[in-house]
Formats: C-alpha cells, structure tokens, sequence
C-alpha cells in the first residue's frame, strides 16, 4: 500500500511540475477557478446525501482514490486505507453506503497552474452496511483541471 501512496504522491508532484506557475495578471482566472472548486467541493458532498451516484461520479476522475488512514482500536500502528470511484460509487449507487448529511466547511484552495489542492473540515452522518460512518475531521483533495472541467482525483482523511 505504501508503494500505491508513493506512486500517486509522484504522479501529482510531476503534473504540477509540468504545469507552469500562472502568470500576474491572471488573478481573475484563478478567483473563478477558485470558485469552480469551491462550488464542486459543496456539490460533490451533497451528491452521495441525495443518494446520487451518477452525480457524485461526474466530480470524480476515473483514477479517483481515496486514501483513509486508520489506527485499529488498542493499536499504536496506523495503516491506509484505500478506494476507488468505482467501488464508492457502487456502494452509494447500492445504498449500502448512504449519507444523511455531509457538511464541508472552511475549504481553502492552493492552485498550481491545473492542479489545485483543497484543505477543510467535514462533519458527516451516515451508515455502510448498516455500521454507523458519523465522522468529523479534516481532509485534503487533489482536483485537475481536465478538458476545461475539476475534477477531484484523490481524497485524504488522515
């Protein structure tokens, strides 16, 4: 699992190498682009609480990962673990993953050219298979521009 982080940590730092710092004057474009995924960051969390997957799946890129880290109760060794859109798409599509709410908030956007990071806070309610999913916590997401389009392709609960 440490080589799949590893690899993804690479392939985000070359796309953001190969994308040039934008240049003065651009700040317009990088308010609207800041808006974009501020907007996608509100729209992609209500899409699973609605309980639309196909929703939920236009914000994702098909190499989309989520990487959660856990520490076993009454363990001091924490691991990751991983998804991908594919297997979350089918959970929500499914309804063994359901929401009941999902609030993002305090979201802030550090842009590099087409690649852009977001930080924030989550709080959310819900269930997957039946076992209780309530958290609340800090996240960051990877979206790339793609075609004119954000999409997000990684999320980290750490």
């Amino acid at each position: 699992m440490n080589q799949l982080v590893r690899f993804f940590v690479t392939c985000v730092l070359a796309v953001a190498a190969a994308n040039p710092v934008p240049q003065a004057g651009s700040t317009s474009s990088s308010r609207s682009d800041e808006e974009a995924i501020v907007a996608a960051e509100h729209a992609w969390a209500q899409a699973p609480v609605k309980g639309d997957a196909a929703s939920m799946a236009t914000f994702m890129s098909d190499d989309y990962v989520e990487i959660v880290m856990e520490t076993p109760p009454g363990s001091s060794k924490s691991k990751w673990l991983t998804t991908g859109k594919a297997e979350w798409v089918d959970l929500v599509r499914s309804g063994r993953e359901k929401f009941t709410s999902v609030d993002v908030r305090n979201i802030k956007v550090y842009l590099h050219g087409d690649v852009a990071t977001t930080t924030g806070e989550y709080s959310q309610t819900g269930t997957n298979d039946g076992k209780d999913i309530g958290a609340t916590g800090l996240f960051v997401n990877t979206w790339v521009k793609k075609n004119g389009k954000w999409l997000v392709v990684s999320s980290v609960f750490p």
